[in-house]
């Protein structure tokens, strides 16, 4: 039996995190679990959902949450935000935390990557003479970001090419591009994990074993620094911040984990606390660096907290299932793409090189017109904010692989 909500509400931190658990544990083992997955989700049954990744769709869990703490700050608001916002915030960072193999003093809570972004760039120790090292291929969001520290502080900004054809890409390409380019004046390396202009998936984890072997040549003072925005990997990839060997990870958690719209996180490596400064001032109490961290001001209260039944909802049925899912279904979608002479697909095959995006484009059509004709057939993709700009779909675990044939089956269609 789930407990009630309201009652909760008069417990300690400790009892917020069992009943959050609780209402987001799932039976993962019998029957067709994808199917009944997709029965949490309100989702237009007149479509194929194949733009996900753009804001999720809340599951039943979620959305449960964000109404019960809805009606409780209607009804007696200043009370109920007084009496719960510190241990309910705290709840979050403990169900962050445990998703992310880190401590919840750890994590910051944001409004978006874009705001994780903000925060980390503006804020971490750079000065005249460093040099930030980001990439051609990187998102909107982290190029103007290190422009606005570079303006700021007069550091500069280099930016590099990770691969020649994003279609041959492979892992030892990117990493002797990047290992190239390091340079001793190179202070910050900031990166996307997965392109969300291509769906190339960048290897993470060894990047940071590169930074690692950099920084045993230098002094602690001139230790090179890594930022990952993990956006589109956060609830698709099987991974702890710890295997990343970053500084700095941030994401929001409102696309593939199918947290509350307007949700996301930092992580800050504790050897790298000390290298950063708050950008906003702070309303969290007694919450250690994520707490500092935090952006103060009144947000969507019921939405943040409800970012906790987001977090054990993915736990609850699985990082391996989650990841291994979203593979088998981009996979179908990639073969199948590959195979029509009127596509050319751009995302990387090679599971370890791609992950829940799959961009491509349709001869004689723009992306626009493809995204629209596939509207008519009642398939929802996307365009990519990018220059050049490609169409793109992103299977997830919402969906089946009979979504993947009716997606493939209307680009199959398309002719000019």
């Amino acid at each position: 039996m789930l407990l009630n909500r309201k009652d909760f509400f008069r417990v300690s931190a400790l009892g917020l995190s069992m009943l959050s658990a609780c209402r987001t544990r799932r039976d993962f083992h019998a029957g067709d679990e994808w199917s009944r997955l997709r029965q949490d989700f309100d989702l237009s049954p007149d479509y194929t959902h194949l733009a996900c990744l753009l804001m999720a769709s809340h599951p039943r869990p979620v959305r449960e949450a964000i109404e019960e703490f809805r009606r409780e700050l209607d009804k007696n608001p200043a009370l109920f935000l007084e009496d719960n916002n510190q241990s309910l915030l705290m709840d979050v960072r403990h169900a962050a935390a445990d998703y992310l193999g880190a401590q919840p003093e750890e994590i910051a809570l944001t409004d978006s990557t874009t705001m994780g972004l903000g925060i980390v760039y503006n804020g971490v120790k750079i000065d005249r003479g460093d040099e930030i090292l980001t990439t051609e291929h990187d998102y909107y969001a982290t190029l103007e970001a290190v422009r606005f520290k570079s303006i700021r502080t007069g550091a500069r900004v280099r930016r590099i090419r990770l691969y020649e054809d994003v279609q041959s890409v492979c892992e030892e390409e990117i990493l002797t591009n990047l290992r190239k380019a390091i340079r001793p004046e190179t202070k910050l390396i900031a990166m996307t994990w997965v392109h969300s202009s291509t769906g190339l998936k960048i290897p993470a984890a060894g990047i940071g074993q590169i930074v690692t072997e950099v920084n045993a040549g230098r002094p602690e003072k001139r230790r090179l620094m890594l930022a990952v925005d993990g956006v589109h990997a956060l609830g698709v990839e099987d991974f702890t911040v710890g295997d990343l060997n970053c500084d700095f990870f941030m994401a929001g958690t409102h696309k593939w984990l199918f947290g509350p719209r307007g949700t996301g996180v930092v992580w800050g490596n504790p050897r790298s606390h000390s290298e950063i400064i708050a950008t906003i001032p702070t309303f969290t109490s007694r919450q250690g660096w994520g707490g500092w961290m935090t952006p103060g001001g009144f947000h969507s209260f019921e939405h943040r907290w409800a970012a906790a039944d987001a977090f054990r909802y993915h736990q609850g049925i699985g990082k391996t299932k989650v990841r291994d899912r979203i593979r088998a279904l981009n996979s179908q979608l990639k073969e199948g793409l590959r195979a029509m002479p009127h596509v050319r697909l751009y995302t990387p095959m090679d599971p370890q090189l791609s992950a829940g995006i799959v961009c491509f484009s349709v001869n004689g059509l723009s992306p626009a017109e493809v995204v629209a004709r596939l509207r008519e057939k009642r398939v929802i993709a996307s365009e990519t904010p990018y220059e050049p700009s490609l169409a793109r779909m992103t299977p997830g675990i919402i969906n089946s692989p009979e979504d993947v044939e009716k997606g493939q089956e209307a680009v199959r269609g398309l002719t000019t």
